[in-house]
């Protein structure tokens, strides 16, 4: 069977919708394209099937403001004790929640209602709000790690879980390759505070209203209990099947029959022989170094060249930011680049993101997230006023992780403290990164 449009009415999307109007227009009026998949990555199968882009989630109730990681919040809305992310990202046939720790708590419980709306550019058969299908999330392994929600596309789709990889991407992508699905959503849990103490909830931040030119909300519509989301979808770009190689063997034997009579006969007889491969075992294999970067918003640069310090290995590519507390406390992220030789991004490649948030006591949590197939293998992170950057060594930065076993996130799990300084900060986000082959050759590593 063929997933369309109808299918996507058949999840109940047929009802009207009833969400009021008074919706802000923030953003885009529709999502940018990013064709970056880990399904068809190794799959020739899939050539240009309609798949859904990594990383190209949108707000639709604030004019599709591009957002991966919806804000979290402790306390109220205008004045929240703490500020987190829950980040969104497509991994094989499931749509992943990964929820970062609060600046001074630790999650105890996380979890997400969601419902489908319907598709993007079909109102008359959008559904109404709320969300009532409910997921709990997956505790972390570590303490303080992050809890992850799994929604797989056969439960968007309200089709069994056999459903072929074809079917559910036609359902996933209804348009082909463009704009795709909205979700209503409802993220929320639990947090305990470091110190001890009684555990509190948290909840996705309303919908943004106003926003500075640096992207800092200052307003929020409190009349929507949930959030909604929206992703595109792109068809995959990967190079054609090669033909097939031969997998049997023939070989023929004659022999010849003389019967009584004058006429004889030749018969063959065939032996098969069929050969098969063992499947491919991951290879882990050194990429880079990877430093995080923020785009420019309005024509303007966030980032700084590292190579315009004047500190001990600091005549190198990659970057530095300098947020306020308050930039912090809004959250801000970007991607992780690895091989950006001269500071040139049209060279590197985007592994991921990273998210940084701060409380309000000024205590700063830095998220890595990895798209597969790469993986951390450490992860460092420096935070101190600019006029202290001495040495760009990421030896010698504020928090190190190493050793890390190939995992796709990871969280400083003791808040950082903003410094207090008489000029900006400087913010370092580095990490070593794997990348996880099925060949047994490495592909040649990037610049570190």
């Amino acid at each position: 069977m063929k997933f369309t449009t109808a299918v996507i009415a058949g999840c109940g999307l047929a009802s009207a919708s009833v969400v009021p109007n008074d919706r802000p227009a923030l953003g885009r009026t529709s999502l940018l394209k990013r064709t970056e998949w880990d399904v068809c990555s190794n799959n020739c199968e899939l050539r240009d099937v309609p798949m859904p882009d990594k990383h190209t989630f949108g707000l639709p109730l604030e004019g599709y403001w591009s957002e991966q990681c919806p804000p979290l919040i402790i306390g109220e809305y205008d004045a929240p004790l703490a500020t987190s992310r829950a980040c969104l990202d497509f991994q094989g046939t499931n749509l992943y929640f990964n929820f970062s720790s609060f600046p001074g708590y630790t999650l105890s419980s996380a979890g997400v209602a969601w419902k489908v709306k319907g598709v993007v550019g079909q109102p008359s058969a959008w559904t109404s709000p709320p969300p009532a299908n409910d997921i709990t999330c997956d505790a972390p392994s570590t303490p303080g790690g992050q809890y992850i929600c799994k929604l797989s596309f056969a439960d968007i789709l309200n089709v069994p879980s056999s459903t072929s990889l074809l079917d559910l991407l036609a359902g996933i992508c209804p348009l082909t390759d463009r704009e795709a699905l909205i979700f209503y959503l409802e993220l929320s849990g639990t947090a305990v505070p470091v110190g001890g103490g009684d555990a509190v909830t948290f909840a996705q931040q309303y919908p943004c209203t106003q926003r500075t030119n640096d992207r800092k909300c200052t307003a929020w519509n409190p009349e929507f209990p949930y959030i909604e989301v929206a992703y595109r979808c792109s068809k995959c770009e990967v190079d054609a099947c090669p033909p097939p190689p031969s997998s049997t063997s023939t070989s023929s034997t004659t022999t010849t029959t003389p019967p009584p009579s004058s006429t004889s006969t030749t018969s063959s007889t065939s032996t098969t022989t069929t050969t098969t491969s063992a499947p491919p075992t991951l290879k882990t294999c050194s990429l880079g170094t990877a430093f995080g970067y923020q785009n420019p918003v309005g024509g303007v640069s966030r980032s700084t060249t590292l190579n315009t310090l004047s500190g001990q290995g600091c005549n190198r590519w990659g970057w530095y930011e300098s947020p306020t507390v308050a930039e912090l406390q809004g959250g801000i992220s970007g991607p992780l680049y690895v091989g950006a030789g001269g500071n040139d991004i049209s060279k590197a490649i985007d592994v991921g993101i990273w998210v940084a948030t701060a409380n309000a006591q000024g205590k700063v949590t830095v998220t890595h997230l990895l798209n597969p197939p790469y993986a951390l293998a450490e992860v460092h992170v420096n935070l101190v006023c600019k006029s202290a950057i001495t040495k760009c060594a990421p030896g010698q930065y504020t928090y190190k992780a190493s050793s890390i076993p190939n995992l796709p996130t990871w969280s400083n799990p003791t808040p950082l403290t903003y410094p207090t300084c008489s000029g900006p900060v400087g913010l370092i986000i580095h990490a070593a990164v794997n990348i996880l082959s099925v060949t047994d050759t490495c592909p040649a590593p990037k610049a570190s």
